[in-house]
């Protein structure tokens, strides 16, 4: 019956063991889990020393203490320190077994295992726990494979414990190995989820950064690459567009007047710097049409939706200011354009011509090109090209200054 009443969980401890397991299967993550373990069992039990050592990988060749309850020398000694598992299982068999727990009379030394021996002065009664005593609880997981140790160590009454204590401290061992598998696979699965995370980011970034060359080269290979303006490519494609959905419209033909001359005086870089500003007062003059374009040379084109014949007169004279208003400044230069336009309106809606879109829009270009050359050959002026847009109001024709 006595024997019983010892291996039998006082009341009292039973609140302590329940709060302790319950702490170490909440702690979420491998090391809150492995102090909980230390901590649970110097609130359960009389040790008041743990050392806790684990192996970090199922197959790691070493165990390493992460954790160490104790004097400060210890844990200065213990913790963070690796252990050969070998050494370890050599170490438990020369163990005397106390059921799945193993204890240690006397001071031995296993090689490759590090041992913390105190110094104090042990009571002076019979069940006396002694400083060269060593208690050891294995952790095997569920293939016998040892994961890891607890280090029992200096009861807190300096009485070694009774059977009880042991019993519990096998299944606490038990529910040690549990807790860590879990949080094993907690965090096995939080890497892998890093990982696809990270990899999902990567092809993100990388879709990204193929959409971004994508939409740049698009970019590029619809706009002038001097002056940023539309290309023929954006030219022809929004001019297409247009006349597919009917939509009444008038085309501008530019042709800078004596651009050679600039070139030849001044140089091929000034001449870029000529084309570069007007492209950017043309763009600015004219924010509300649809494109303006420039295709080569010191050739622009505007197209503007919505200009009907009546509203040329307008256009024009914008297109003008554009070019001739104000000189072009370059360094010391002071350079005064004009230019050649040929203008041709197109007035939407339904009707009977034939030909695809793309087949009108490229006639509509070689129209505007024929009436801007016509015009550079009258040497009218813009003023003459004025007087004949407003005087065809109705016209959806060329206008030229030939009549």
């Amino acid at each position: 019956m006595e024997a019983d009443a010892e291996l039998r969980i006082p009341r009292s401890a039973l609140g302590s063991i329940q709060r302790a397991l319950a702490s170490v299967h909440a702690a979420v993550g491998l090391p809150a889990t492995l102090q909980a373990i230390a901590e649970g069992v110097t609130s359960s039990t009389p040790y008041t020393w743990v050392t806790l050592t684990t192996a970090r990988e199922p197959d790691a060749v070493d165990l390493h203490v992460e954790v160490v309850v104790g004097p400060p020398d210890a844990v200065a000694m213990l913790l963070g320190t690796t252990c050969p598992r070998a050494a370890l299982v050599e170490h438990l068999a020369g163990g005397e077994a106390w059921g799945a727990l193993r204890f240690w009379s006397h001071f031995g030394e296993t090689d490759g295992v590090i041992m913390f021996v105190p110094d104090y002065a042990p009571l002076d009664v019979p069940d006396a726990w002694r400083p060269e005593y060593e208690l050891m609880a294995p952790l095997y997981g569920p293939g016998g494979e040892l994961i890891g140790t607890m280090g029992l160590d200096r009861p807190r009454d300096g009485r070694i414990p009774p059977p009880w204590v042991n019993e519990f401290l096998e299944l606490f061992a038990e529910q040690a190995v549990i807790a860590i598998l879990n949080a094993r696979r907690h965090e096995q699965a939080l890497r892998e989820m890093r990982t696809l995370e990270q990899e999902r980011a990567a092809l993100h970034a990388a879709y990204a950064e193929q959409h971004a060359r994508e939409t740049d080269l698009r970019h590029q290979a619809r706009r002038d690459s001097l002056t940023g303006l539309a290309n023929r490519v954006l030219l022809e494609e929004r001019l297409e567009e247009l006349l597919a959905a009917q939509i009444p419209l008038a085309v501008v033909f530019c042709d800078l007047d004596d651009f050679k001359r600039i070139n030849d005086t001044h140089g091929h870089a000034v001449g870029d710097e000529v084309l570069r500003v007007m492209g950017v007062r043309l763009a600015r003059r004219l924010a509300a049409v649809d494109v303006v374009a420039r295709i080569g040379g010191d050739e622009f084109v505007v197209v503007a939706p919505g200009v009907q014949q009546a509203d040329a007169p307008g256009l024009l004279r914008r297109i003008e200011k554009a070019f001739a208003r104000d000189p072009v400044r370059i360094a010391d230069l002071r350079l005064h354009l004009s230019c050649s336009l040929g203008l041709v309106c197109e007035p939407g809606g339904a009707d009977d011509r034939a030909g695809s879109a793309a087949e009108r829009a490229e006639e509509l270009l070689r129209t505007a090109d024929r009436e801007m050359y016509a015009h550079k050959r009258s040497r009218a002026g813009v003023h003459r090209l004025l007087q004949l847009a407003e005087s065809r109001p109705r016209l959806s024709r060329p206008v030229t200054d030939q009549g």
